[in-house]
């Protein structure tokens, strides 16, 4: 046969051909593949970007003093570091927060001393929750969020880990608790944002009944170096089948100034009003309770700060704090102290506190050491993480 160069090019491109378009269609699937997986990383990363996810550990122990005759472990009045001369945990907690441009919500699971103390009986289902909420926005800079939310009275925290002093004073032991209801929140400008909540409070010194309560809260930055916050609390704290009403007024003032960058001042005054609750044989008469304190830090560098505070507390009816016989007369709780402490960070994230409390109630209100003193002394360390 002989050999034709033509015929074998013909031949070759034909084959060619062949192979290109029986190829096509694998070839086209594999490029729409890898576009659908793109677009699925896509997706799964943008919507991902909307999360935050976080830690939280911190550890105490508490060195008491004067305590030979105590036969309790925990100290009254703590909402953190109750348990004393033990090493002990705090906090283990986690955190989920997503936040979008017309959806967010927020969820914080904790264990530890602190939620098991702060939790009432009645209540034992709330205590691992910190918070667990969503929201939606309305219209521009206007929010409406539900479920287990935060009550804004008082700058101070259960979690160490946001206070510059670790444990809370005794007024803000006793300051409303959580709420599980509706949160409406509006943002004028940078300088001004209020809003208000309706619900159900969670809290040892309120318990929990089928009354609603209301919040009120404002938050105004006059000046970059000065914020002011007030907050209210109002509602019926009488059980449900009560005949007798128990309407609280809370007041809450916040003011937090920084004269330079080293220093921040807070103070914080409360006034809280409840009908009905004052002590016999007047009970008709409108109790009413004072709380608050000053606190001062100055901060070195970014690893080591000094912080002191004085407080007091004043419940002459004890609708909050409750009643004792103090030299043969029936009265409320009065107690005043001072904290001093040190601060070293080695990371951001991370703390290490060292503090001196001394405490002092109305004289022979023996409300410490298992009810055998009205002084407390202790020196508390904290160390935490949180990121």
């Amino acid at each position: 046969m002989d050999y034709k160069p033509g015929l074998f090019l013909k031949t070759s491109v034909g084959m060619v051909l062949f192979l290109l378009c029986f190829s096509a269609s694998p070839l086209k699937a594999q490029i729409n593949a890898d576009t659908i997986t793109d677009e699925l990383r896509s997706k799964i990363l943008n919507h991902f970007q909307h999360f935050t996810i976080g830690f939280y550990i911190d550890t105490y122990y508490n060195w008491t003093l004067g305590n030979k005759d105590d036969t309790s472990t925990i100290i009254p009045f703590s909402s953190n570091s109750p348990v004393q001369n033990q090493v002990r945990v705090n906090h283990a907690a986690f955190e989920i927060y997503y936040s979008a441009d017309k959806v967010r919500g927020k969820l914080a699971i904790q264990y530890g001393d602190a939620p098991n103390l702060l939790a009432s009986p009645d209540a034992q289902f709330i205590k691992y929750l910190r918070q667990a909420n969503f929201g939606f926005r309305i219209v521009k800079n206007l929010w409406a969020d539900f479920g287990y939310i935060f009550n804004p009275i008082g700058v101070e925290s259960s979690w160490s880990a946001l206070n510059q002093i670790s444990t809370v004073t005794t007024g803000g032991y006793f300051e409303p608790g959580s709420l599980l209801g509706v949160k409406l929140s509006y943002k004028v400008n940078d300088k001004l944002n209020f809003g208000m909540m309706v619900g159900n409070p969670f809290s040892l010194a309120y318990g929990k009944n089928t009354h609603m309560a209301g919040i009120i809260f404002l938050n105004y930055h006059p000046v970059k170096q000065l914020t002011i916050t007030y907050n209210n609390f109002w509602g019926n704290q009488a059980l449900v089948d009560a005949e007798i009403k128990n309407n609280i007024l809370y007041n809450n003032l916040i003011v937090i100034y920084r004269p330079i960058k080293q220093v921040e001042i807070t103070g914080q005054f409360d006034f809280a009003g409840q009908t009905n609750s004052g002590i016999a044989p007047d009970t008709a008469k409108t109790a009413v309770m004072l709380s608050g304190f000053l606190m001062a830090q100055y901060r070195f560098n970014e690893h080591f700060s000094i912080t002191a505070q004085y407080q007091f507390f004043d419940d002459p009816d004890g609708f909050l704090s409750g009643k004792y016989l103090v030299k043969g007369k029936i009265t409320g709780l009065n107690m005043q102290g001072f904290t001093v402490g040190a601060e070293y960070r080695p990371v951001q994230i991370g703390y290490v506190r060292l503090e001196y409390r001394h405490l002092m109630a109305n004289q022979d209100n023996n409300v410490f050491y298992g009810n055998t003193s009205d002084i407390f002394q202790a020196f508390t360390l904290t160390t935490g993480v949180r990121f």
